[in-house]
């Protein structure tokens, strides 16, 4: 190693920096627990919605959405998003003080986030054990809490070249129990 390598190394691990192979990905649990840190406690326990942008081939992302109810803002919700920096340890995060038109506040419920057992990185590795997908390009996740109280609910929508997702498939938060959504939105059993 060279002595340059070597300063730098050592000047980024003072500033909070490590090499990105050392770093676990930025799940969802883990983005949520920096997300609440910006709120205030009676805004934290409201969390309406958690969603990722579409990723790329590794389908792992490297963002969160967070919405949270927050009746004291214009738009009744607050947003936050945590982006992970592959050279840091300390995700960036960007809030916005009232919802945006894509989020319909009437029809989310607050998650129930003691019955959040199941991480986005396991939600992957559920998926991928109950199916074989060819061509999968991206990938796009999002939890919210069914009306009826159940546990929270994962979706996790696979990619190819379309825009439509070529499949779908929802997971319980709490139990791991998976079911793949077909096109014609019939849920099909695939196992628990």
């Amino acid at each position: 190693m060279s002595m340059m390598h070597c300063s730098l190394l050592s000047l980024g691990c003072v500033f909070g920096f490590s090499p990105a192979t050392d770093q676990p990905s930025l799940t969802a649990l883990r983005a949520l627990k920096i997300a609440q840190r910006r709120l205030r406690p009676e805004v934290r326990a409201k969390l309406l919605s958690v969603a990722s942008a579409r990723t790329d081939a590794s389908l792992v992302p490297e963002a969160w959405r967070f919405v949270f109810l927050d009746q004291a803002t214009s738009g009744h919700s607050r947003v936050v998003t945590v982006a992970a920096k592959t050279s840091s340890e300390h995700p960036d995060t960007i809030e916005a003080f009232s919802s945006s038109k894509t989020d319909d506040l009437d029809v989310l419920h607050a998650i129930s986030q003691n019955k959040l057992v199941i991480d986005s990185d396991k939600v992957l590795e559920l998926a991928r054990e109950t199916t074989k997908l060819k061509g999968v390009l991206a990938a796009e996740y999002r939890l919210v809490q069914p009306r009826s109280g159940r546990e929270p609910i994962w979706h996790l929508y696979f990619y190819g070249d379309a825009e439509e997702p070529i499949a779908s498939f929802q997971l319980g938060a709490k139990t791991g129990a998976i079911e793949q959504v077909d096109h014609e939105d019939r849920q099909v059993l695939c196992g628990t």
